[in-house]
């Protein structure tokens, strides 16, 4: 729900927002503890999505359900989910089937093709993205099997197999998150609000609506 709107067609958030003289927006973590729920309400198109309501970036975006999600989180997960499920299903009915160390060397390679492809710029369009996503996850279920496979038992030294995979998974999630707040920064800072989320129309609302209910505040003049 947006804010409402004064005599003047703006709203009451308007006048701290627009003010030069407030201090930098902090979290009031007091109004957050007693109000979680309502903290996590206002944001959570971006717990979802990641990505501001900015034309920029709407090929990084898809709506389903009127819900807003990110397109790289959205469809490695469903890929990753098929692919491994698809995998594990063949390996169990034909365990000689899968070599792993072939496995392994086609998710890496995989994974090349998705770091070249997205680095170079080749998927800008939403359909290549969710290819490329395909391959990442694919690339990277495959990679998770040679792992699980190893000893030729899953159960085999299961404790160390997932958490290699789970620190395998940490690693990519991260070098990926790198790569988005880096993309992220690049748009955002070649843009005339050069950063400025109270003022960013991408953000503006949900900086308002934080505002208004209490769970941002201007730091007080004269603190550091």
């Amino acid at each position: 729900m947006e804010s409402k709107l004064d005599g003047s067609g703006k709203r009451p958030c308007d006048k701290i927002l627009l003010s030069e003289e407030r201090g930098p927006l902090e979290f009031n973590r007091r109004q957050i503890a007693r109000d979680p729920a309502g903290f996590l309400r206002i944001l959570s198109p971006f717990l979802t999505a990641h990505h501001p309501y900015c034309s920029e970036f709407e090929d990084h975006v898809i709506v389903i359900r009127n819900r807003r999600w990110c397109l790289g989180c959205f469809f490695n997960t469903v890929f990753f989910a098929a692919s491994m499920t698809g995998l594990f299903g063949l390996w169990a009915i034909s365990p000689g089937l899968f070599n792993r160390q072939t496995l392994f060397f086609t998710g890496a390679a995989g994974t090349v093709v998705y770091l070249l492809s997205s680095s170079n710029g080749l998927a800008r369009d939403k359909k290549l993205r969710v290819f490329t996503k395909l391959i990442l996850s694919s690339s990277f279920a495959c990679i998770t099997l040679s792992i699980l496979i190893a000893n030729g038992s899953l159960s085999s030294g299961i404790e160390s197999k997932l958490l290699l995979v789970f620190l395998l998974y940490l690693f990519v999630v991260t070098g990926l998150n790198i790569k988005r707040i880096v993309e992220l920064s690049k748009i955002c800072d070649a843009c005339e609000y050069k950063m400025r989320w109270s003022r960013c129309p991408g953000f503006k609302d949900t900086v308002c609506r934080l505002l208004e209910k209490g769970f941002v505040q201007p730091r007080p003049s004269g603190e550091e």
